[in-house]
């Protein structure tokens, strides 16, 4: 229980946005600020940018280690080619986090110059690492809700989706709906509807179970509440979105919760 909490957190289901990214902008921004403050030393001379520099460097190692193992928790969800850029991308960071606290050790010491060096060196690597990083949110929409753009056409008024005695109970029904891919989902005297992409990776929660009052998606776990979408489990740190669903001459219709 406790396991799955701390990956919940780690996903980031408890902000409804992943907390990888989030995490990823301490040491990119802690280093840019000892880059310039070594900069600020070698032109002044004034001894205290350099240790202020210091003082970034070191903030920017807790954050990399924040980011990594949130990250890594991130990257056991994903499937090729995503999975095997994820690793470089992370190999990358362990290399430039390595770099960094070498080269701290060696700036507290009698190799400050080296040291400098060394920084700079690891701050070439970071950025190669976050343009892997970025490559895997535009290239490979990871972390991003694959719900955000499938559902635009969202139906604003009542539209037909399914005869009454075609939905069984406790058993998940993809629907289409004015191109809308939606779940339909029978309980006892309830009938919820919610966008039938898992916001995750865009997986099929039609084909799904049911665990609980939650759907789980076939391909990574998450699990979606029925009742109002949010987030039960990840890895998805995004909601299902929700359907209003109403019988009318043996039909269900359905139409957006959002109208």
């Amino acid at each position: 229980m406790v396991k799955g909490e701390v990956k919940n957190f780690l996903h980031g289901t408890w902000l409804g946005h992943p907390l990888h990214p989030v995490l990823t902008d301490i040491p990119i921004g802690a280093w840019t600020t000892a880059l310039a403050l070594d900069a600020l030393e070698s032109l002044s001379g004034r001894r205290e940018c350099g240790a202020a520099a210091d003082l970034a460097i070191g903030v920017g190692l807790v954050g990399a280690v924040a980011s990594a193992v949130a990250g890594a928790t991130d990257w056991a969800e994903t499937d090729d080619p995503a999975r095997n850029i994820g690793l470089l991308h992370g190999l990358l960071n362990v290399t430039a986090t390595s770099m960094y606290a070498s080269a701290l050790f060696m700036r507290k010491g009698r190799s400050r110059q080296s040291g400098v060096a060394m920084s700079m060196l690891g701050y070439v690597t970071a950025l190669t690492a976050a343009y892997l990083g970025g490559h895997l949110v535009f290239g490979q929409q990871i972390g991003v809700d694959h719900t955000a753009t499938s559902d635009q056409n969202k139906p604003e008024k009542f539209k037909r989706a399914i005869a009454a005695n075609e939905l069984k109970a406790n058993k998940p029904k993809k629907v289409e709906v004015d191109g809308v891919s939606i779940l339909l989902v029978k309980r006892e005297d309830e009938i919820y509807a919610l966008t039938e992409t898992c916001p995750h990776l865009g997986g099929p929660l039609s084909e799904g179970k049911l665990v609980g009052d939650a759907i789980e998606c076939p391909w990574h776990g998450s699990q979606l509440a029925l009742e109002d979408g949010h987030v039960v489990n990840g890895p998805t740190a995004y909601p299902a979105r929700c359907y209003d669903v109403r019988v009318r001459s043996a039909r269900f219709g359905v139409r957006s919760s959002e109208v």
